[in-house]
């Protein structure tokens, strides 16, 4: 099953004032679609989306079967483990103490390893791991290239309103974003 976002960050890795800044818009009279435009554009990007990583703090569950060994967390960069609950044999859901597991982590890559209880029932949802990732809480944290990758694609979103553009030379989302994401994307080779 795949990896959740359980709690939203507190902050966005890229401000209204900063957006307008980059598209030199002076007037309030579209700060509300700017907003959705960054919204959009993180959405696109964060977690789950391109990069693949969480930009800024959030609280990720990822939900999975009885593990024979180590899990792999989806999304990093992982920072801590907070929860770990399983559902046991007899339909219980019971939590574990998160201290009796090892988050191993190289930065990119992010595993849970310790003793995983015999009760656990034989189910695609019977293991819960919730876990803190992002690169910080505050935008600094987050690295300049992919900011700068939410920026150009809001940007590119608010300035491109429709699915096809009549009458222009066809263009598509800036080649830019895709390799400024690249530059921080976990890759598996295997």
């Amino acid at each position: 099953m795949p990896t959740r976002q359980s709690q939203a960050p507190t902050s966005a890795p890229v401000s209204l004032a900063e957006l307008k800044a980059h598209l030199r818009v002076t007037s309030p009279a579209e700060d509300d679609l700017l907003q959705s435009c960054i919204d959009v554009a993180i959405a696109e990007i964060d977690g789950a989306g391109l990069l693949g990583r969480a930009m800024m703090t959030a609280h990720y569950t990822l939900t999975c079967p009885p593990p024979a060994g180590i899990v792999p967390l989806e999304i990093g960069p992982a920072q801590d483990i907070t929860a770990i609950s399983y559902v046991a044999s007899d339909g219980a859901l019971r939590n574990l103490v998160p201290s009796d597991f090892s988050l191993i982590s190289d930065g990119e890559a992010a595993y849970v390893d310790g003793d995983w209880p015999s009760d656990m029932a034989r189910r695609p949802d019977a293991l819960r791991i919730t876990y803190r990732a992002g690169f910080g809480d505050l935008p600094g944290a987050v690295p300049a290239d992919l900011r700068h990758a939410v920026k150009l694609l809001a940007a590119h979103r608010f300035e491109v309103r429709d699915e096809v553009v009549i009458g222009t030379v066809a263009s598509a989302v800036p080649n830019g974003v895709e390799r400024l994401i690249n530059l921080h994307r976990v890759r598996f080779f295997g």
